[in-house]
């Protein structure tokens, strides 16, 4: 992933900078896609199954198959990503926890990994560490819209408790 350096940098400027719902979702998905470009056939077909079994909510199929991809590529965030995603959807929310660290571990500027965070520390009732999310969401993507006011319910909330 490390070769798609540049082009993501450049793209994570325009995110930072974009003002428009819509641009900001057609930056972040140019960012995702990028993500899950590979030189490699194996990757490549990883990416499609597994996309492919997550739409038909075949959640095991799918963690077998990213699951399979790590033996051979331990470094690729966009992996542990998507595996997060279905473990997340199968209620198993230390594991996906788990992954989406080692896609910040990865990818510290990865949005979707900060979101899935602070969305299951919501879910767990762990305010602070979900604002942590928000907050680092709103470095990368600053303009996003109901960031900011997600940031300040959980703020009031952790105030009043």
């Amino acid at each position: 992933m490390k070769e798609y350096t540049t082009e993501v940098d450049v793209l994570f400027t325009q995110l930072k900078e974009a003002t428009d719902k819509n641009i900001i979702t057609d930056l972040e998905n140019s960012i995702l896609q990028i993500w899950q470009r590979s030189d490699d056939p194996f990757m490549t077909d990883v990416f499609s199954l597994g996309t492919e079994q997550i739409a038909k909510e075949r959640f095991n199929d799918a963690i077998a198959t990213f699951s399979h991809a790590l033996i051979f590529n331990k470094d690729h965030s966009e992996v542990y990503n998507k595996r997060a995603i279905c473990y997340y959807m199968r209620g198993e929310y230390k594991k996906a926890m788990d992954d989406l660290k080692k896609v910040l571990e990865l990818e510290p500027r990865h949005f979707a990994a900060h979101s899935g965070l602070c969305t299951i520390y919501r879910e767990l009732k762990l305010e602070k560490l979900s604002l942590k999310h928000i907050e680092k969401l709103l470095k990368i993507v600053p303009n996003k819209e109901g960031l900011s006011l997600q940031a300040k319910s959980i703020r009031r909330n952790l105030r009043k408790n």
